[in-house]
């Protein structure tokens, strides 16, 4: 609810609206009148408080003028609450950032099940062999005793090759994308769908065929890695998300780039229960 004009109060024409060098939207709201009566009121209102309508209390100055008058401006900030919705905040401002991280890839990471690729099983085997000839010969014992020979396995000697060169891992790039909102309450959504797979809300992210960042993002899948939400010295809170990506031609067709079981919205739950629903709860 707006706020009560004190008797013998008037609104002034000084009232100005802009946006600061920040980018974010201001209206200062001046009253004149007894100075009792405007210190009454100040003393009435809280941050947060609206104002009139669309416009919430951010700070507050009450100036003594003569004859016992006074002038208070109430600087405001944007409504936090959205017209025909639940009251939600909206952001002051947001900046996006995309940058990438390096993640160290297990050499191992090169084995699949297909016939043209390495073989786990038998890396793992060869690198236990403690026959040094055998190795070098690119065999190893099994347990029944037989010699298996992995020359003729062209793909898993080409990964041993790599890993007598010394390579444990390989270094990988991933999309990290963070939007920081700013607002003037407590943001709404906090730790929400953290360590789940989630689209980033981008600008132009609706449009048939996005545009500059959202269609960069379109090309990926992504986990949510951070939600955080800090208020800063002017009241003003800062709500931080984050969202590492898989590019999807990375995955074979119809695969998720994050393993759904271990990142979807049914992920495994912990211990996993097989054969259960394997739920670990919904997205928070």
């Amino acid at each position: 609810m707006a706020i009560t004009i004190p008797s013998g109060c008037y609104r002034q024409p000084t009232e100005s609206k802009g946006v600061d060098a920040s980018g974010n939207f201001h209206f200062n709201y001046v009253l004149k009148g007894p100075y009792s009566s405007l210190d009454s009121l100040a003393s009435s209102i809280s941050q947060g408080d609206e104002v009139i309508s669309g416009w919430y209390a951010s700070s507050q100055d009450l100036q003594m003028g003569p004859g016992n008058t006074g002038t208070l401006t109430i600087s405001c900030v944007p409504s936090p609450v959205s017209e025909g919705q639940t009251p939600e905040a909206l952001p002051l401002k947001e900046v996006w950032t995309l940058r990438s991280v390096r993640n160290d890839v297990s050499i191992m990471g090169y084995c699949g099940p297909g016939a043209s690729n390495p073989k786990r099983a038998l890396v793992e085997g060869w690198m236990k062999e403690p026959d040094g000839k055998l190795a070098d010969d690119l065999k190893f014992r099994k347990p029944d005793g037989t010699i298996e020979d992995l020359s003729l396995d062209s793909p898993t000697c080409a990964l041993i090759e790599k890993i007598r060169k010394g390579y444990e891992s390989v270094m990988r790039f991933y999309p990290v994308l963070t939007c920081t909102r700013t607002y003037s309450t407590f943001p709404p959504g906090c730790l929400e769908n953290l360590g789940f797979i989630d689209t980033p809300r981008t600008p132009g992210a609706n449009a048939k065929q996005p545009t500059g960042l959202a269609a960069k993002v379109a090309l990926y899948e992504w986990v949510k890695v951070q939600d955080d939400a800090e208020e800063g010295t002017d009241g003003k809170w800062r709500r931080i998300e984050s969202w590492m990506g898989i590019k999807k031609t990375d995955a074979a067709d119809g695969a998720h780039p994050w393993d759904a079981d271990l990142y979807g919205p049914s992920r495994w739950g912990m211990p996993y229960a097989h054969g259960g629903n394997g739920n670990g709860g919904g997205a928070s």
